[in-house]
């Protein structure tokens, strides 16, 4: 059987319909508790870094 070529497609059976799409990913939103660990994270090597770096530079005692 053939179909004209200037006929539009039909539309698929129930049967035959794509699966439905996966679940997202997810997003931010739901890893904050991530991003606020890496920033604390981040700001506490800084300040451990900067007492470090003073006093191997022989500045002021913060280590004893």
């Amino acid at each position: 059987m053939t179909a004209p070529v200037d006929h539009p497609p039909t539309e698929q059976p129930a049967e035959q319909a794509p699966p439905p799409s996966p679940a997202e990913k997810p997003g931010i939103e739901d890893r904050s508790w991530l991003l606020f660990a890496a920033v604390v994270l981040f700001i506490a090597l800084a300040f451990i870094g900067m007492v470090v770096l003073t006093a191997l530079g022989g500045g002021t005692t913060y280590v004893r």
